[in-house]
């Protein structure tokens, strides 16, 4: 066998370089490039081995049709719809998220509702997990509809507690997998476990497990779902090379001190990466929510200053939310800025706005941000909210509790449209609003349910709120 070869491999963004610097070159972030000794393979000299035809081999020359292979659905609508209808056979999903979000308790009951799986964890023993196991399968009976979940476990917890293994061996890992082929196989986490000769939390060691999971899932036919850790900027850590290797990546993010859990799919072989899951964690795991903008307006006051509604579009998806915002007079020369769920510099660039083309200037007034439930919004249809928040703040008046604000905002204060507009709106008549103020829709407006107001700037919206 030749030698390995010496590299060095950015851990952030999976470059490779001929030497050790201090500083990545292709993304800038320093004391990431780490040693990584790849295997060589055999030489001519030595011989290699010989491969076969696979047009020749059993089986081998066959037609299958696609529809052949049925999804492998968890009963989680959540999850089955950011996945595309289930888990694709065959498949290696790396699932990631910050520590403590609910990595393993999401694993742990899709592994209960999934009939021939198994569990090994490298970071807790058989115990401790069967424990964990137990207590989610009993809650998820005794919660709210139990006997629709009970129907939907397909066997109770006691019968998966003999295929949960506390291991750290990648070669013992392999061999019951290859001899009991399960249909699903769950890896707690991919950083824990490795063959009896790596070193634990290397690049090398990583990427060898991901190689070696990968070929037992396309040889078998085994779905192998890994967990994986995060680095300090949110990233799946060991890096970038494991979202190459893997067929999808699952990612679930929210704020710990909130109940809210969004799983999404930035990378997905067999169905879209738009798709969003809404989960809440309560004392039976994860539970889905059906109707997330209930959620996000559960406890908002009717009248108050400084509060908009808005529909902000996740994937497929259109949710209702809440954005508050309060200015008070700055006691100092600079005023504070401070957002919580939205971008710092987009704060910024609407409070330049505001103070530019409205009677409301906002220089000498310090101004908070804030976006009720924990969800970080990307989306610039509720650029318009925000200012309506802000002017409502400023002018100390309150913005009709019926109302639903939303369009993007431009440097000169114009308005723009959004994409699906009419779906927003559809959404804003589900939870009875009763007005609409949005850029032009390009339609009648009288079609809809809702009082519908067109604005154009944000002249146009103080009019239309006050």
């Amino acid at each position: 066998m030749a030698k390995a070869k010496q590299q060095f491999l950015c851990a952030e963004c999976g470059d490779v370089f001929p030497k050790w610097v201090g500083k990545c070159p292709s993304c800038g972030t320093f004391d990431s490039v780490k040693e990584y000794r790849e295997r060589g393979i055999g030489n001519k000299e030595k011989g290699t081995v010989e491969g076969m035809d696979l047009m020749n081999r059993e089986g081998g020359n066959e037609k299958r049709e696609v529809s052949d292979f049925e999804r492998m659905e968890t009963g989680i609508g959540e999850l089955d719809r950011v996945l595309g209808g289930g888990f694709f056979p065959g498949s290696l999903i790396l699932f990631g998220g910050h520590p403590g979000i609910g990595k393993s308790t999401l694993a742990l009951q899709i592994f209960l509702r999934l009939q021939n799986a198994m569990y090994f964890s490298g970071e807790e023993s058989r115990e401790q997990v069967s424990s964990r196991a137990g207590r989610l399968g009993a809650e998820e009976r005794r919660s709210e509809g139990a006997e629709e979940n009970a129907s939907q476990l397909r066997n109770s917890p006691a019968s998966h507690l003999n295929r949960i293994f506390g291991t750290n061996s990648l070669e013992d890992i392999v061999a019951t997998i290859e001899k009991h082929k399960p249909e699903f196989v769950i890896i707690d986490s991919i950083q824990m476990v490795g063959s009896s000769t790596s070193n634990f939390g290397t690049i090398s060691q990583i990427r060898e497990n991901a190689e070696t999971l990968l070929k037992v899932a396309k040889n078998l036919g085994v779905t192998v779902l890994v967990i994986g850790h995060v680095t300090k900027n949110d990233e799946l850590a060991g890096p970038k090379v494991l979202e190459h290797i893997v067929d999808a990546v699952l990612y679930l993010e929210g704020d710990r001190n909130t109940e809210l859990r969004i799983l999404r799919s930035p990378k997905n072989r067999y169905g879209s990466t738009l798709e969003v899951g809404v989960f809440e964690m309560t004392g039976s795991g994860l539970q889905e929510l059906l109707n997330p903008s209930e959620f996000f307006l559960a406890e908002r006051a009717p009248d108050s200053s400084g509060s908009a509604i808005t529909v902000v579009r996740e994937g497929a998806r259109n949710f209702l939310m809440e954005i508050q915002t309060l200015t008070v007079k700055t006691n100092f020369g600079q005023p504070r800025r401070t957002s919580h769920g939205m971008d710092l510099s987009k704060f910024h660039l609407l409070l330049a706005v505001i103070s530019k083309f409205t009677p409301f200037p906002c220089h000498e007034y310090d101004a908070y941000l804030n976006v009720i439930g924990g969800l970080k919004v990307t989306d610039p249809a509720s650029d318009l909210a925000i200012c309506a928040a802000i002017l409502s703040s400023r002018a100390e008046k309150e913005i009709p509790a019926d109302t639903v604000i939303f369009g993007e905002v431009g440097l000169s204060g114009e308005v723009r449209k959004v994409p699906q507009m009419d779906r927003r709106i559809a959404e804003a008549e589900k939870l009875g609003f009763k007005k609409v103020v949005c850029p032009r829709i390009g339609g009648n407006i009288e079609d809809h349910l809702v009082e519908v107001v067109e604005v154009k700037n944000i002249l146009d919206l103080l009019k239309a709120i006050f």
